[in-house]
């Protein structure tokens, strides 16, 4: 088992919240340990994930 860093995109609902973010990671089937917004653009949220993978 390790701790995996990636970064990820989401689309922009311009109206951010943990859930709405939480809800799009779990669609990507990621199940964070930690995630932040590293950058805003017009269409898209970039985050920073880290996870476990096996």
């Amino acid at each position: 088992m390790q701790i995996i860093s990636e970064t990820v995109e989401i689309e922009n609902n311009h109206n951010p919240s943990v859930e709405y973010i939480e809800g799009e990671l779990t669609k990507l089937n990621i199940n964070p340990l930690r995630w932040a917004v590293v950058h805003v653009s017009d269409k898209i949220y970039t985050l920073s994930v880290a996870k476990i993978e096996e």
